[in-house]
C-alpha cells in the first residue's frame, strides 16, 4: 500500500495545526512562512457601527466584539470574531459588492492587505476608516520543508494567500516535479504564476472547507 504524500502546511503556527487536525491523519510537515504579531494599535469601538473583518488573524488584537455588527471575508473570521455577524463574503471584493450598511465602519487588518477596502467603501459612499492591528512578518521555512518542496518525491503544498505564494517562491530555488501545489483562488494562483512560472490546481470555491477537501483528494490520487 502507497503511504499518502505529506501536505506541507506554511500557515501561521496556529492555523496550520488546525489545518493538520482536519486531515484525517495525512502526513504533515508545518513550516510557517509568517508570524502574527500585534502593532500595539488601541482601538476604540465606540466612535463606529460596524467592523470589517478580513481575517480571524485579527480578532486576538481587537477589544470584545459582543453586540458588534461583524462584516466578515471567511466563515471561520465570521466563527472567530465574537460580534453579530451581518455579513460572510467569500473575498474582498464580495464583500464590498454585498455591504449594506451606513458608516462609519472600521476595518481592522494586517500591515499587508489587499482589495482596498476601506477606500472602494469611502467612494461608494460608506465611510470607513482603516486601522493596521498586527503585522504578518516574514519567517524562513524549515529545511525539511524546503528538501519537500524542492525534491523528487510526491508532497501536497497548499497555499491560502498572494503573500504566502511569494514568501515561499522566495525561498526555494525550484519546485519539485511530485510537488502537487493548491491554491486557495485565482490570486493566489496568480501570484505563484508569476513567482514561480508554475501551475496549480485551483479551489472550486475560496474556502477553508474546498481547501481540506481539495488537499484530501489530492492526497488520494
Amino acid at each position: 500500500m502507497t503511504s499518502a504524500p505529506p501536505v506541507i502546511l506554511t500557515r501561521p503556527k496556529a492555523a496550520s495545526d488546525r489545518v493538520a487536525a482536519q486531515l484525517g491523519g495525512l502526513p504533515t510537515v508545518i513550516s510557517p512562512v509568517t508570524e502574527i504579531v500585534g502593532t500595539g494599535t488601541t482601538v476604540n469601538l465606540s466612535a463606529y457601527r460596524g467592523v470589517i473583518l478580513t481575517s480571524a488573524n485579527v480578532v486576538p488584537f481587537l477589544p470584545n466584539l459582543s453586540g458588534m455588527p461583524v462584516y466578515c471575508v471567511g466563515a471561520r473570521t465570521a466563527h472567530m470574531s465574537g460580534g453579530d455577524v451581518r455579513l460572510v463574503a467569500l473575498d474582498a471584493d464580495d464583500l464590498v459588492a454585498r455591504i449594506d450598511t451606513t458608516g462609519p465602519l472600521l476595518h481592522a487588518h494586517g500591515r499587508q492587505t489587499r482589495g482596498n477596502i476601506a477606500q472602494r467603501l469611502k467612494e461608494a459612499g460608506i465611510e470607513t476608516v482603516a486601522s493596521v492591528v498586527y503585522a504578518q512578518n516574514p519567517v524562513d521555512l524549515t529545511r525539511e520543508a524546503k528538501d519537500l518542496m524542492e525534491g523528487d518525491t510526491p508532497a501536497i503544498l497548499p497555499i491560502w494567500s498572494p503573500r504566502s505564494a511569494e514568501r515561499i517562491a522566495a525561498q526555494i530555488v525550484k519546485v519539485g516535479p511530485g510537488v502537487k501545489v493548491i491554491t486557495l483562488s485565482s490570486a493566489v494562483a496568480d501570484s505563484w504564476s508569476r513567482a514561480t512560472g508554475g501551475a496549480s490546481e485551483i479551489c472550486a470555491e475560496p474556502t477553508g472547507e474546498a481547501m481540506i477537501a481539495q488537499i484530501v483528494a489530492a492526497a488520494s490520487r
